[in-house]
């Protein structure tokens, strides 16, 4: 049964208010380019009615540069039949600005399959390219300034891949920004480091919290490098499924550190222990030894008639004394012993786990090896050196204070025996 003549004007009806209403620029065009339908936005567009757009082209809305580019596009639709899916930029005569459309033109047939035209949808993306070229800039911008921050900056998963690393992180790694995504640290790095690396991580999941702390890495190049981490949790929904890291390098402070240690430590001139950490050290020893029932000999020495030295060949040869006189008695002493200088000329050695008959045997060894080492002055002359040494043993009760103001007595004892010798034993030498 054939639709009457109203009820085909109301399904034409029903199709142009539906196209009017579709969001997008609809419009049909002939062979020769002329619109034969447009919808209310084509019209909004060109501000004119459907009348007045109907039966002209597009040279009658666009400049020439447009105009041309429409033709190009359509006549591929009209001669080859093909659907063309392509950006398009318009700016009708009178707009302040272009529109950028995403436009789908196909062919129009007869029935006898001839083409007779086109049609076409044009979306406006106007605002949304906008928005990509503000987030495109955006995006380099960022990448700008993380690639030339001194810090390195990544992000993994929950698998420890990784998401993204800025240009140190991926350069620490050998890699580039592009290959280290998707990666984890055991297929860059040792097992072992990539298992010490994951400990952080591994608590900023577990407690979806931020975690700060060192890190120690070595690089590409085999340097240990030091790092202070912050590693920030990234939440979906409740769950922590991806984090942000940010490591500075703290190499050349923790190297400095060490250096600092080293200062206070070790005496300038020797290289032996320092007053202070002689000190702590022969307070550890010495609770060790009450805890196991053992004994340390505390020996105290210093160089006989030093002030002669000084004042006869001149304080620089003082100094070389001092140090020919350490290498003699570091060449007799053990691993285990502690040797430290105590001021000027004055030296201690703890010597661990020792028995008396071995504390002073250890300073006979001291004491020949200073007598027979070699100082020379500056103008070439021998330079005569020889020490003094007092040994004491610890008691269950006695301090460390005690142990040295004891020992301390002995090397008098020595020195009033005539100097260059060792003395054990309480009291006044003979």
């Amino acid at each position: 049964m054939e639709a009457s003549y109203e009820e085909l004007i109301a399904q034409v009806f029903k199709l142009q208010t539906t196209l009017d209403h579709v969001g997008a620029f609809v419009y049909a065009k002939d062979l020769q380019g002329r619109y034969t339908y447009a919808n209310s936005m084509v019209c909004k567009q060109f501000r004119c009615s459907l009348e007045d757009v109907v039966g002209a082209a597009d040279d009658k809305f666009f400049d020439l540069a447009v105009y041309n580019h429409f033709l190009a596009n359509d006549r591929h639709v009209l001669t080859t039949g093909e659907k063309v899916e392509i950006e398009e930029v318009s700016l009708t005569k009178g707009d302040p600005g272009p529109t950028v459309c995403w436009s789908v033109k196909l062919p129009l047939r007869a029935p006898s399959g001839e083409i007779v035209g086109l049609c076409g949808i044009s979306t406006d993306i106007t605002e949304r390219r906008h928005l990509e070229t503000t987030l495109m800039a955006q995006k380099t911008l960022l990448g700008t300034v993380l690639n030339n921050l001194e810090a390195l900056v990544y992000m993994k998963d929950r698998q420890r891949r990784y998401l993204y690393a800025n240009a140190n992180a991926a350069e620490l790694f050998g890699q580039t920004q592009e290959s280290i995504v998707g990666q984890t640290d055991t297929q860059m790095i040792p097992a072992e480091e990539a298992e010490r690396l994951g400990v952080m991580d591994q608590l900023v999941f577990d407690s979806g919290q931020k975690s700060t702390g060192e890190e120690t890495l070595v690089d590409a190049d085999g340097v240990t490098r030091h790092y202070w981490s912050i590693k920030v949790p990234i939440t979906n929904h409740g769950v922590v499924d991806a984090y942000v890291g940010i490591s500075t390098d703290i190499t050349e402070v923790v190297q400095l550190k060490n250096q600092f240690r080293l200062l206070a430590n070790t005496d300038a001139l020797t290289g032996i222990l320092s007053r202070r950490h002689l000190l702590e050290r022969a307070e550890q020893e010495l609770k060790r030894v009450r805890r196991a029932q053992t004994q340390i000999a505390v020996i105290a020495f210093d160089i006989d008639n030093f002030k002669l030295v000084n004042d006869g060949f001149g304080h620089s040869v003082g100094d070389r004394a001092i140090v020919t006189v350490v290498q003699a008695c570091q060449h007799n002493l053990r691993e285990t012993d502690l040797f430290g200088r105590i001021g000027g000329d004055e030296f201690v050695v703890v010597a661990v786990d020792s028995d008396l008959a071995g504390a002073l045997a250890l300073a006979e060894r001291m004491r020949q090896g200073v007598e027979q080492s070699l100082c020379l002055s500056n103008d070439g002359r021998p330079v005569p050196l020889s020490s003094s040494f007092g040994v004491v043993m610890s008691e269950p009760d006695a301090t460390l204070d005690d142990l040295l103001t004891q020992a301390d007595g002995m090397l008098y004892c020595a020195k009033r025996a005539g100097r260059n010798c060792v003395w054990h034993l309480p009291g006044d030498p003979p």
